[in-house]
């Protein structure tokens, strides 16, 4: 028997009202001078003003604004800017998509790039600069992971860069700067912490650190995302961002399974935490027998969580075509994330688990 590795590198600072702690963090990184990384709309939103009001030092640094899924083009372009103003450290504020391409800006200001070089696990030579990660969705978890993700047009799936080192310094968790979020992009971010969780329930990884954490995240979630679509109250949001934490320290130590190594198709242009929602019942489905029983009735009350808060949990007619779920498919061949599923699966359990998910079955893939 092998044995397993349980990481965390990243420190957290968490509770309503810790980002007035930015500050003082920043000024734990020495005199370096800082370069903010945020998602885009942030800017007309208010939450960004939240961050600079936290630190005032940051109305000076300059701020470079991500769109969502930044492609390996954009990255370098965002770094160009970073290097331009000899930063030596970086806040990053937002979603999945800001903190990746933070953590590549980081990469960048102590590595000679290009970033495609560091494609893979552990390519990158020199630790990164320092990051500090403020999630303002609870769902990808980035703050906490090793690992970013990067899109270029032309690519099978997505462009992945991870390693020990590459996760953000500080994670600072205030619920405080996610009440802004509107109802679909807060369900999304949730489905996708979900998805985190459950899928380091049924991978090949799975230890009793990370059985732990993902069973917190589900229970959380399930419990908390129906009272937050309702009402945004701060304290249930922290608990969201809590549960989104632990969900990708779980899954970032067991890795994942065939969620996301269906939902990395490029020319699949759906949210992420839609696809990952849509995808997730089925895979749990595939994966019962394999399953702790203990784990089982998850899948009921996630059915249940579902039907609560009014979502499909499938695709939705005109969502994919037949290109699409054989894109799907052809982007899992080879995916370590399919390698890691605790149950082997063929092409055809593929296709049997997007039909069931809603993308048309005749994809023409007979492979195995």
């Amino acid at each position: 028997m092998t044995g397993r590795t349980f990481r965390v590198g990243t420190r957290i600072v968490t509770g309503v009202g810790s980002v007035a702690t930015l500050a003082d963090e920043i000024a734990a990184f020495g005199p370096e001078r800082v370069v903010v990384v945020a998602d885009r709309g942030l800017s007309t939103t208010g939450t960004l003003d939240l961050v600079f009001d936290a630190a005032e030092q940051l109305r000076a640094a300059p701020t470079i604004l991500v769109d969502p899924d930044p492609s390996l083009d954009d990255a370098e372009r965002l770094a160009a800017e970073a290097l331009e103003y000899n930063a030596g450290a970086v806040v990053a504020v937002g979603g999945g998509s800001a903190l990746c391409a933070a953590k590549a800006v980081a990469i960048r200001l102590t590595n000679p790039g290009p970033l495609l070089c560091y494609e893979g696990t552990g390519r990158v030579p020199r630790l990164p600069a320092p990051t500090i990660a403020i999630p303002t969705t609870a769902g990808s978890g980035s703050e906490v992971s090793n690992a970013l993700v990067l899109h270029q047009r032309g690519r099978t799936r997505e462009i992945v860069i991870r390693g020990p080192g590459c996760e953000p310094t500080v994670a600072l968790l205030d619920g405080n700067l996610v009440v802004g979020l509107p109802d679909k992009p807060l369900l999304y971010a949730a489905l996708d912490a979900l998805s985190h969780a459950m899928e380091a329930l049924w991978t090949r990884g799975r230890t009793f650190f990370t059985d732990s954490l993902a069973e917190f995240a589900v229970e959380t979630i399930l419990e908390d995302l129906p009272r937050a679509l309702k009402k945004r109250d701060p304290e249930v949001l922290q608990r969201l961002l809590e549960a989104s934490c632990a969900a990708n320290l779980a899954c970032g130590n067991t890795g994942l399974g065939l969620i996301h190594a269906l939902d990395c198709a490029p020319s699949v242009h759906l949210q992420h935490g839609y696809q990952n929602g849509a995808l997730l019942l089925h895979v749990g489905m595939f994966n019962r027998a394999v399953m702790n029983a203990r784990h089982l009735p998850y899948l009921d009350a996630v059915e249940a969580l579902f039907t609560e808060i009014g979502f499909a949990g499938r695709f939705q007619p005109g969502d994919l075509d037949r290109d699409h779920g054989a894109a799907m498919v052809a982007a899992s061949e080879g995916h370590p994330f399919r390698a890691n599923n605790a149950l082997a699966a063929t092409d055809e359990d593929l296709i049997g688990i997007l039909t069931a998910a809603g993308v048309p079955s005749d994809l023409g893939i007979r492979r195995s």
